[in-house]
């Protein structure tokens, strides 16, 4: 009977785990309510958004997206960064429905695809923003070495960025990657080497 009483006081009610794990764990509380189909999660996501055709306020080529970052790194600008990085709607409407995050086994609710991209690319801009801002600036070259395509959308990925920092010469990973799409290019995140 002792054996007993200890095993069922050490029970919790499903319903109680449920809160706790989604409190500590986003991923765990997607899971959690992922009774929700897949063409319905991205709905939801998508609700209130005025309906994305294109990339917008990026760059038609990938040298001049990178010119335009260091300049706006250069100035401190925090607006034009943001601008040159994809929004919550060209991130649904665009990118996520091909990206490895809709389907298995990568697959993820778009709510919580978006939120852990869009907080380390914002953590990126700010640290490239500490590390580099008011600096000289210029960019020399840019390589990276990988590239591919997911539906309508082509990626550069594992970019180096050869820049002159007030005359000295530097190679960094200033992003995570370039989206282009229709011969637009904006960046997919600015996580990197900051």
């Amino acid at each position: 009977m002792a054996l007993f009483t200890v095993a069922c006081s050490d029970r919790q009610p499903w319903k109680d785990q449920a809160k706790r794990a989604s409190r500590a764990d986003p991923v765990v509380a997607q899971k959690v309510d992922s009774l929700l189909p897949a063409g319905e999660a991205l709905d939801r996501f998508l609700a209130g958004l005025p309906r994305t055709e294109r990339l917008a306020g990026g760059a038609r080529t990938r040298h001049d997206l990178v010119a335009r970052l260091l300049q706006a790194i250069e100035q401190r600008d925090s607006t034009a960064i943001e601008k040159m990085a994809l929004s919550r709607g060209e991130y649904g409407f665009l990118y996520y429905p091909t990206s490895v995050y809709s389907r298995k086994p990568y697959e993820l609710a778009p709510d919580i695809a978006w939120m852990l991209a869009s907080e380390s690319s914002a953590k990126g801009a700010r640290r490239l923003i500490q590390r580099l801002g008011g600096r000289q600036l210029a960019l020399t070259g840019i390589h990276c070495r990988r590239e591919h395509t997911e539906g309508s959308n082509k990626f550069w990925q594992q970019c180096e960025v050869s820049y002159r920092d007030a005359g000295v010469p530097e190679k960094k990973k200033l992003f995570h990657a370039i989206i282009e799409r229709d011969s637009d290019v904006k960046f997919l995140s600015y996580a990197g080497d900051f």
